[in-house]
């Protein structure tokens, strides 16, 4: 039996007193390789027995932060050079295995001496930081006679591949949030990517949060309230352009819930409404609109399970709760329980930050009748991040988030993920906001390779038609939203085919 157990005693005491245990930065996947592909340049450039010894001597070049590069003959024999953990050189630690019973060692030489002769391995091993046995993912790569490994503690690794979103509030069966749960489960990818759905209060609170709480690198809100906060900051002088956009993503419909006795928004007023969660986007879009109504009500705050209680007993008028339809804890009223939707009209006032809507039987069976729609508003969703440099971070993070996301729209918009993801266009624009410059360039790359589709005939077509005729892809969705003009007149041909 080799000394492999003495020598991972030995492993402890060295690691607790050469590496940086206050380091705030640790080396990344990519560093690791790079730091690899140092040694074999030097390697390469002056050979063996100068390698070794620059490595073995803490050359700079080959310690970064946690970063250091360890060296075994190709058979695993003998370790050879340790620029992190010196007292392991000359040892044999073939039979060496972790607490899983991997023998770490033996993987190494197969890795080494299997083709591509380089790649990964995982294993868990002792992170001096906190003195526990961890998971840790060493690349690998042979160099003539030996191979050489750099390693990283793979738990240090999340700011870089964790994307964290901040959604809705689950006390509001929110659609963020439902949504935030299926960008998690469709683009987690191990060590690649990881989606961090954050439960929030939504509306104006995560556009602050976007911007100020570490860890919140992308956030979901309505456009009105958006477009509410430029006017608000630029009224008191102090014009934001850090937001930026990365999809416009679905519209999210009004639920005015009220007992059967109140038949119009009018009706509403000195009364008690439930406006949901303070600070929450359905909070901050109501009071929008009872503005506009021109009515004045007494807001009460609550879940929605709780408020449609109150409603029942008469002891609030109505509920609200803006959300994509249908919402779970809707689906299940009925008119038995004295309960229905209350209409809400579309005034040209909202024009701009809201849009008509209606809901229809196959929305909600026990509360809309089969030959009956219900007229209500709707606002548009969009999903935000920070105009961060290229350079930085949470710039790359994004992006990566972004070049996962986009790509696989269509598996969002096939069951079982929430059905407002079949109607995202992500080509749509959000008029005067800029895009996040990756998902721009994404969708800049999509358009240019399907115009070089485009057959030699079609190249021949007129020159009005060639203006028109961007053939979007077999999966694309719908075209992107008109501009005002055309929005006005829609909205106009609307008012007019329900007056009919």
């Amino acid at each position: 039996m080799r000394p492999a157990a003495a020598a991972l005693c030995a492993v402890v005491v060295s690691l607790m007193s050469v590496l940086p245990l206050g380091a705030a930065e640790y080396g990344t996947r990519e560093e690791a390789v790079a730091m690899s592909r140092r040694v074999q340049e030097y390697f390469a450039k002056h050979g063996a027995e100068a390698t070794l010894k620059a490595i073995n001597g803490r050359a700079s070049m080959f310690v970064d932060r946690d970063l250091f590069p360890f060296v075994f003959k190709r058979d695993g024999s003998l370790s050879v050079a340790n620029a992190g953990i010196p007292s392991l050189i000359g040892k044999d630690l073939y039979d060496l295995k972790d607490q899983d019973g991997k023998f770490i060692i033996q993987e190494m030489v197969r890795i080494a001496n299997t083709p591509p002769y380089h790649g990964w391995i995982d294993y868990r091993f002792l992170n001096p930081k906190t003195n526990m046995a961890e998971e840790k993912s060493t690349w690998i790569e042979r160099m003539g006679d030996y191979f050489v490994g750099v390693g990283i503690y793979r738990n240090e690794q999340p700011n870089e591949n964790t994307v964290g979103i901040i959604s809705g509030s689950p006390n509001s069966d929110d659609t963020y949030l439902q949504m935030a749960y299926d960008l998690a489960e469709v683009l987690n990818d191990g060590d690649n990517l990881r989606i961090l759905p954050i439960a929030g209060i939504g509306g104006p609170r995560n556009i602050r949060d976007v911007r100020y709480l570490r860890g919140i690198d992308v956030g979901l809100t309505q456009t009105s309230i958006l477009n509410s906060f430029r006017r608000s900051n630029e009224r008191m002088g102090h014009p934001d352009n850090k937001i930026v956009y990365i999809a416009k993503l679905f519209n999210e419909e009004v639920h005015v819930v009220a007992r059967s006795d109140i038949n119009s928004i009018e009706q509403l007023a000195g009364q008690k409404v439930n406006l949901d969660a303070r600070g929450s986007g359905t909070s901050y879009s109501m009071r929008d609109l009872f503005k506009t109504y021109g009515i004045e009500v007494v807001e009460v705050s609550m879940s929605q399970v709780e408020a449609l209680e109150r409603v029942k007993s008469g002891e609030i008028a109505a509920t609200a709760v803006i959300a994509g339809k249908p919402v779970r804890a809707l689906s299940f009223l009925s008119r038995s329980d004295g309960l229905h939707f209350v209409p809400l009209p579309y005034p040209v006032q909202l024009l701009g930050d809201y849009l008509p809507a209606t809901f229809g039987h196959d929305d909600y069976p026990g509360l809309v009748a089969e030959d009956e729609t219900v007229d209500t508003v709707a606002v548009g969703a969009v999903m935000i991040t920070v105009g961060s440099p290229k350079n930085s971070e949470r710039y790359h993070r994004v992006e990566r988030f972004v070049n996962a996301f986009f790509p696989r729209i269509a598996e969002f918009q096939k069951p079982p993920r929430h059905t407002k993801w079949r109607d995202v266009n992500l080509a749509a624009t959000l008029p005067g906001w800029p895009r996040f410059p990756a998902a721009q360039e994404w969708l800049d790359n999509q358009r240019r390779e399907q115009e070089a589709r485009v057959s030699p005939a079609a190249v021949g077509r007129s020159a009005t038609a060639s203006r028109t005729a961007v053939v979007p892809p077999t999966d694309a969705p719908p075209p992107p939203q008109q501009p005002t003009g055309e929005l006005f007149e829609d909205f106009m041909k609307w008012r007019i085919q329900r007056a009919q």
